[in-house]
């Protein structure tokens, strides 16, 4: 197997293993926990784990400069962490699905910055892309339908951690190649812990007594939706890039909508998913932009 091959298939497992979120956060919110217990508890196994494989496979790649250290402190404790908890807090007030797909819209934004603060020239193309998508969020959101009255607060907390995803990944770009996948990972994860013990830690966690089916639920969520697609996703990058990434990240739509539907008797109608199908395609059709002006230049 190739390093394209693996690259691809790595994607593809990440984005549903990522799909799988919603549906263990939905379960631990039924015990009674709320956004920042699961967070604690899913971090307290995942952080020491992660640095017990760090140390024992990559020793020799640890240690990283001064620099890239404070940059992966920023982008754990100010940008990823905040990425967790609007995704987690998103799934109390809105179905799985409409949630990720509203997470899903942080390539629009990625677009946007890039205008904005790198100067990239937008395209017909990107811009017809970024439409298409933005019709299919407001088909998805079914605004046209005079009884749905979806949560304000939990789409601001998806559009929240879309902008703080696309933030954070624009960032994380930058270290191309330089730290092992598995060790940025274990380092932004280590930071995002830090910020919610500091700044978001639920004192009723001290008083309160966690169940075997809690901690078994927090573990699922390490072992499943954070260690392995996080993993998989740095390396993917750095196997086939961000872009074809991204694109195949896409699958974690429709994962998370079969599982909400499987799971939780979470329903869509065909407007929304006539607005699933347009968010894709203008996800997919903004990251292929230049092959598909190239194509049409041809003919």
């Amino acid at each position: 197997m190739n390093t394209t091959q693996k690259g691809y298939i790595g994607a593809t497992i990440s984005a549903i293993f990522f799909g799988c979120s919603g549906l263990f956060v939905k379960l631990a919110q039924g015990t009674g926990l709320d956004s920042a217990s699961i967070l604690i508890l899913q971090y307290i196994i995942t952080v020491p784990f992660m640095w017990s494989i760090s140390f024992l496979k990559y020793k020799k790649q640890i240690k990283i400069s001064k620099k890239d250290l404070i940059r992966l402190f920023l982008i754990g404790m100010f940008l990823q962490s905040s990425v967790s908890i609007c995704y987690y807090e998103s799934f109390k007030y809105l179905d799985i699905s409409v949630a990720t797909i509203l997470l899903f819209t942080y390539p629009i934004m990625v677009t946007i910055f890039s205008s904005l603060f790198l100067k990239t020239k937008l395209n017909k193309i990107i811009i017809a892309s970024v439409f298409i998508a933005f019709l299919g969020c407001i088909l998805v959101l079914d605004v046209f339908h005079i009884d749905t009255s979806l949560s304000v607060k939990g789409i601001l907390f998806s559009l929240g951690g879309a902008l703080f995803l696309a933030s954070s990944n624009m960032c994380l770009e930058t270290f191309g190649n330089r730290i092992h996948p598995f060790v940025l990972s274990t380092y932004t994860s280590t930071f995002i812990f830090l910020n919610i013990v500091i700044f978001r830690f639920p004192p009723t966690l001290l008083h309160g007594n966690i169940s075997k089916f809690q901690w078994m639920i927090a573990a699922l969520l390490a072992f499943i939706c954070q260690i392995p697609p996080n993993v998989l996703m740095y390396a993917a990058i750095q196997y086939i890039g961000a872009v074809k990434t991204a694109i195949i990240g896409n699958v974690e739509i429709p994962a998370a909508a079969l599982l909400g539907y499987i799971f939780y008797g979470e329903t869509m109608n065909f407007l929304q998913i006539i607005g699933i199908v347009l968010v894709i395609g203008g996800i997919m059709l903004m990251e292929n932009s230049e092959y598909v002006k190239r194509k049409l230049a041809n003919v």
